[in-house]
């Protein structure tokens, strides 16, 4: 009976393991704010045309199915800008526990992406306060806000 209950276990500890590696991979590229609710733009591994999802009453779900990169580009013009610019730019959200960040990159060199500071807020009643700066994005990819940026 100890033997079948075991091997119950570790076939379904792997068969979690083996779904949970199928998981697709993205990173977050684009953000943009209207009204209350954030679109959010994320480029999937291995794929040319982002994902746009909508996070809105604390739920992130697919807003629309695109098939061409100037669809996306036509209703979120800024994407284009952000990536040539220097401004901050903002580029994902992110809910931990109770508390809402919104994470922006400022491009220090607009031909160079790894001269980015990445600067994390905490959103509270409509404020907004400084919790976290980067210098890459390599040092927010060991960091508690690295989910916002890479999404399993």
């Amino acid at each position: 009976m100890k033997t079948k209950i075991l091997l119950a276990f570790t076939a379904s500890f792997l068969s979690i393991f083996a779904f949970s590696q199928k998981k697709k991979k993205e990173m977050a590229v684009y953000a943009e704010k209207k009204g209350n609710d954030y679109y959010l733009v994320r480029l999937e591994e291995d794929k040319q045309i982002p994902n746009v999802y909508i996070y809105s009453n604390g739920v992130t779900k697919p807003y629309k199915n695109y098939t061409d990169l100037k669809d996306i580009v036509m209703e979120f013009p800024g994407m284009m800008e952000s990536n040539n610019s220097t401004k901050e730019e903002m580029v994902s959200v992110l809910k931990k526990g109770d508390k809402f960040y919104e994470i922006t990159t400022q491009r220090k060199d607009p031909k160079n992406f790894e001269k980015t500071i990445i600067t994390v807020y905490e959103i509270f009643q409509g404020q907004k306060r400084i919790v976290e700066e980067y210098d890459t994005i390599y040092d927010l990819a060991g960091s508690p806000y690295k989910e916002a940026i890479f999404i399993d």
